[in-house]
């Protein structure tokens, strides 16, 4: 059984997405507050967590996720919150989150990313994948991702919508990507992977 966290001032929301959850083999914890939530991530390991970002005090989800993500033990994390300018993406996605839903939202759209996310977390890149030994000891399992799709072709916004993620989000992974490779086109990374691929 999976665990999940939400982080939800609107217990209506939450209660009605745990619900949902439950019905499809998650073990759901609700956290209407940040005390609430920082202290369940300080007692207990999630394999994933929904987080708002307005949580209508001074902590935010953002705080929440930052200490979070100081943490050993956690999945992955998917804001889920009415905002979506510019500013308050920018900050959510300077956390590299796996995925930002913007409210309203269906419950098979969020089970769907949940499912994507928590496989992406916990499955090892196979030794027939494009990546060689040494490259995946530099990257993170998102950035390993990324680079894959990269390989075969996708445009940054292609594979942002096949992870469930914004094209920014994308652009500051492989960003990164680059700056651990160190190379700086992306023609010049797709070469690196495929001249390392295992035959």
């Amino acid at each position: 059984m999976r665990t999940l966290l939400i982080i939800e001032d609107e217990i209506i929301i939450a209660q009605a997405v745990q619900t949902y959850m439950e019905q499809n083999d998650f073990t759901v914890k609700i956290a209407t507050s940040a005390d609430v939530a920082i202290q369940f991530l300080k007692e207990f390991s999630f394999h994933a967590v929904i987080c708002d970002i307005n949580l209508q005090e001074k902590k935010t989800g953002i705080d929440i996720v930052q200490q979070y993500h100081r943490r050993e033990r956690h999945g992955p994390v998917v804001f889920l919150t009415a905002y979506s300018s510019s500013d308050i993406m920018e900050s959510a996605e300077s956390l590299l989150p796996y995925a930002y839903i913007i409210k309203p939202f269906h419950n098979k759209q969020l089970l769907t990313t949940l499912n994507l996310a928590i496989a992406n977390s916990q499955s090892e890149i196979s030794d027939n994948d494009a990546i060689n030994p040494e490259l995946k000891k530099r990257l993170s399992r998102r950035e390993k991702d990324i680079l894959a799709q990269l390989v075969f072709g996708k445009t940054n916004k292609e594979i942002g919508e096949s992870l469930f993620i914004s094209k920014h989000t994308v652009d500051t992974h492989i960003r990164n990507i680059k700056e651990k490779l160190g190379l700086h086109k992306k023609g010049e990374l797709i070469k690196f992977v495929l001249t390392n691929q295992e035959i």
